[in-house]
């Protein structure tokens, strides 16, 4: 008999024969795969995964590490046996194709591998000598290679050659979840019977209709049926009308306030009951607004609230009222039906290497992708993500949804030729929704100091102020000098952040005499659904812009003296950015609303002036032949990682491709920080932890610190070292002088030394 898996301090006969693993892990993968017409090759390396387990030598690994070694001393098989490269020579020796199995079969525990250039690379792996699986069935060694599914690979080779290892990305993670599972269902069967259940598209969409039509009955109740809510209305209606078209590529361009988000909602769910589809993944491109969003669907769904599964790194694992058992284990592999995220997660993973990263990826095939404010990808990776983006449209039968509050930045022109093409506007004219949704002015205003900047702000009762960067919203605050005041920025971790938006908009709700000044960060500016009468905003991107608008007069409700509509203000500044640099791209989307406004002073947000603006900022980025739509980290094009040998269309550097796409350029460092007491409280846990810590242990504290943890680059990392305030324990940054944490501006660099308690007398 030959093993899988061995139960601790059990006898062999209660262990997991490898051929029923091999079977349940098939069965599984086979049924993923088929969703896009793979189901053969699923099945095939979910039998051929672990065939290097009916080696002697593995047998000998699994009973020694079980405790019955059988005559096998335990040094002699010290350290795992490789028992991936089997299937994968296996795979690879029936010809060119089979190297798409054995991509998949060689990284189902440590990842995909590039083809070439390291150890573990495919081509290292193909050529190693491993022990004999002579005792393997002869049924399953004698499989054949299934023929190429019906990919559509159009274009030149390089395109091909990405479309095949799209692929084999694809079938990775059938497998990859397929194994995890199956392996689970063994050895964690209570765990395993937890997955089960979820309702279906249609069962949501019917509960969402119901909320939709209470909400209108109620705004007739009221009377309060506003031009605000019938444009609103109309964009409910555009999409409902326009889900019965065929499955592709549709944007929805609405200006903030005009009720996307429910609408999109609302076309997603009608699109998938329409067209079969299985789920809905909403990605949005701020950690800071997933929460409010998820909250939004959840009131709407009433008593289907648990559906939601909301997944990103500030989440608060004890949270009864967004997470149960079952969408902690959902997030794994994203077995849900409708998910809210963010871009960084959906994107990193169509280029991840690793097997936890995939796992999820299979479950995007047949499913209506929504992007949240789609202009804000960034240029330098426009070229692998809309190539990514198509391939899940052309060959996994996915819808893709483009939100944005401005226009299409993304879609193929002359002048784009890597833009998304057959794009169907769900607005029929969005230029004159823009005029009817517009509610506000905006002014330029110059060059500003903080000081001028701060008497500005003490002239108005209600008033939110948007600076580039951290440090800028701190100085700005400290100037402002107003005890009621609020700040809010990155500087805060995500419970503090929530707090503070709450107290605002209990002082906006209570009405316009309670005074309300805020200093933000960007943090503000997308999905944060507050209605202020005067915004004003740093120089930054038009598209930027757009959505500080979308704070100001948000309901439209502002009235002159005589009781007539007027619109709100928005003001636009210049600040000092030698003073207060900002990233890189937040300065160049900022040089190039300069260079527009000129011209378009007299209506910054027209669709004229919005147009003139990406034309800058997205479509002239290309350069030397299209290079600056795929500059990833370290200067590396993620799409030449997937450049063909003329030979062999599938030759990948998978590990490669999974280095360079990086949404974020620069990489940032968590600190746990002691806010309120369950900050403390964690901080505590932390130090009292044990070295090694139970892995399960630290898991858990990691979910529950994610709320309480504030994000610094390096360079803050330095000073925060340097001042002597943080400690490391369990290579875990802390903060260890609460004066380093201030209780308004968050994280701060003014503390020196570590709090008393911290030295022994």
């Amino acid at each position: 008999m030959y093993y899988a898996h061995t139960v601790n301090g059990r006898p062999e006969k209660d262990w997991e024969p490898l051929r029923e693993h091999l079977e349940c892990t098939a069965q599984l993968a086979k049924q993923f795969a088929s969703t896009f017409g793979a189901g053969a090759w699923g099945e095939l390396a979910g039998l051929w995964h672990d065939l290097g387990k009916y080696s002697e030598a593995f047998q000998a690994y699994l009973r020694a590490s079980a405790g019955g070694d059988g005559g096998v001393h335990r040094a002699e098989v010290a350290g795992k046996v490789d028992h991936s490269t089997a299937g994968a020579q296996r795979a690879a020796s029936l010809g060119p194709l089979g190297r798409l199995l054995a991509y998949c079969i060689a990284g189902h525990h440590a990842g995909l591998p590039d083809n070439e250039g390291e150890a573990s690379s495919l081509r290292s792996r193909l050529e190693k000598s491993i022990a004999s699986i002579g005792a393997a069935p002869p049924e399953l060694l004698g499989l054949p290679l299934p023929s190429l599914w019906g990919l559509r690979c159009v274009g030149n080779n390089h395109r091909r050659a990405f479309t095949l290892a799209f692929a084999t990305r694809m079938l990775f993670s059938c497998l990859v979840d397929a194994d995890y599972l199956a392996t689970e269902k063994f050895l964690a069967p209570e765990r395993s019977r937890k997955r089960e259940g979820g309702a279906s598209c249609e069962a949501i969409l019917d509960r969402l209709n119901r909320h939709l039509d209470e909400l209108q009955r109620e705004k007739q109740r009221r009377g309060g049926d506003t031009p605000v809510n019938r444009r609103r209305r109309e964009v409910l209606d555009a999409c409902r009308a326009k889900a019965a078209l065929e499955p592709g590529f549709f944007s929805l361009d609405v200006p903030t306030g005009g009720g996307k988000t429910l609408s999109s909602l609302a076309f997603a769910l009608e699109h998938a009951k329409k067209h079969q589809l299985r789920r809905v993944v909403y990605a949005i491109p701020f950690t800071s607004i997933i929460e409010q969003t998820a909250n939004v669907f959840r009131e709407a769904l009433g008593d289907l609230a648990d559906e939601v599964l909301e997944h990103h790194s500030s989440l608060d694992p004890d949270d009864p009222n967004v997470q149960s058992d079952r969408s902690r284990l959902a997030a794994e592999n994203f077995d849900a039906t409708l998910i809210v995220t963010t871009n960084v997660q959906l994107f990193e993973s169509l280029f991840a290497c690793r097997p936890s990263r995939c796992r999820k990826l299979h479950r995007l095939a047949q499913s209506v992708i929504i992007l949240d404010e789609a202009q804000t990808l960034p240029p330098r990776l426009l070229a692998p993500t809309l190539t990514a983006l198509d391939e899940l449209v052309t060959n996994y039968g996915a819808t893709v949804l483009l939100c944005t509050a401005t226009q299409p930045a993304i879609e193929h022109r002359k002048d784009f030729p890597i833009g998304i093409a057959n794009v169907r506007p769900i607005i029929d004219d969005p230029a004159q929704l823009h005029r009817a949704l517009r509610r506000t002015t905006v002014e330029i205003l110059g060059q500003q100091t903080d000081e001028d900047l701060a008497g500005r702000l003490r002239q108005e009762t209600q008033v939110l102020c948007i600076v580039n960067s951290r440090r800028h919203a701190a100085a700005l605050f400290e100037t402002l000098g107003d005890p009621d005041a609020l700040h809010l920025s990155a500087s805060m971790c995500a419970e503090h952040r929530g707090q503070v938006i709450e107290e605002m908009r209990r002082r906006l709700r209570a009405g316009p005499g309670v005074p309300c000044r805020v200093v933000s960060t960007q943090v503000i500016e997308a999905g944060v659904d507050v209605d202020f009468p005067v915004v004003y905003r740093a120089a930054a991107g038009l598209d930027s812009i757009a959505q500080a608008a979308g704070r100001c007069n948000r309901e439209g409700l502002l009235r002159d003296k005589d009781g007539r509509p007027r619109p709100g203000r928005v003001v636009v500044f210049d600040d000092d950015a030698e003073a207060y640099p900002t990233v890189p791209l937040i300065a160049k989307a900022a040089g190039h609303y300069r260079e527009v406004a000129p011209e378009h002073r007299d209506d910054l947000l027209s669709p004229r002036a919005i147009e003139a603006y990406f034309n800058l900022h997205y479509w002239q980025q290309g350069g030397d032949g299209g290079r600056g739509w795929d500059r990833g980290a370290e200067d590396h094009s993620v799409l030449d990682c997937f450049a063909p040998d003329p030979k062999n269309l599938l030759h990948a550097q998978f590990r490669s491709a999974a280095s360079a796409y990086r949404l974020i350029d620069d990489g940032q460092f968590p600190v746990i920080v002691p806010f309120d007491s369950a900050g403390r409280l964690l901080i505590e846990q932390l130090e009292a932890m044990p070295d090694p810590p139970d892995p399960k242990l630290l898991r858990d504290f990691d979910r529950k610190a994610q709320r309480f943890v504030v994000s610094v680059f390096e360079r803050e990392l330095r000073t925060l070292l340097q001042n002597g305030v943080l400690l490391e324990r369990l290579d875990r940054f802390y903060l260890a002088n609460s004066k380093a944490y201030d209780e308004r501006l968050g994280l701060c660099d003014k503390a020196i030394g570590l709090d008393e308690s911290y030295y022994i007398l």
